[in-house]
Parts: structure tokens; C-alpha cells; sequence
């Protein structure tokens, strides 16, 4: 997948959408993650943020515009389809 997409274009919308969706990767990681939760009351804290991507971005309540690609990730992600 890495070889094939590497060298695709994106604009700098694309690459804004990428640095939250590391955001919210982090969020996950510090607030909801049981074994990370337990790491954090044990002061491994540099062991825990070595595992962050190393560009992230927050923005509060970032919306994608309707209809676009960000849009429809949000939707297949807060509906997972049952497979089997």
C-alpha cells in the first residue's frame, strides 16, 4: 500500500485532516486506553509519548464539510458494518 500511494499528491486540507486524526489518536491513547491509563499512574510518562506520531494537531470540534472524504471516513467509523 505504502509503495503505491507514496507518491500520490494531496493539498494541504489532506494533510491538515492527517495531523487531527493523529490528534485524536493521542486523545484515545491518554483518556481512554486501559493500559495506557495504568502507565500514566505509574510515571512512564516518556514511554508512553515516544509511541506519538511526531506531528499532531487539535482542533476543537473540527466537523468535516458534508459530503467530503473526511465526511464519510467519520460516518463508516462511528457505524462499523457487521461483516460475517
Amino acid at each position: 500500500i505504502v509503495e503505491k500511494r507514496r507518491s500520490m499528491p494531496y493539498t494541504s486540507e489532506q494533510k491538515e485532516w492527517q495531523l487531527v486524526r493523529r490528534g485524536r489518536y493521542i486523545e484515545f491513547n491518554l483518556l481512554y486506553d486501559r493500559g495506557i491509563k495504568f502507565g500514566l499512574k505509574g510515571g512512564r510518562m516518556e514511554s508512553i509519548m515516544v509511541s506519538a506520531p511526531p506531528t499532531v494537531k487539535w482542533k476543537y470540534q473540527m466537523v468535516p464539510e458534508k459530503g467530503s472524504e473526511e465526511a464519510r471516513l467519520i460516518e463508516v467509523l462511528q457505524n462499523p458494518r457487521e461483516w460475517v
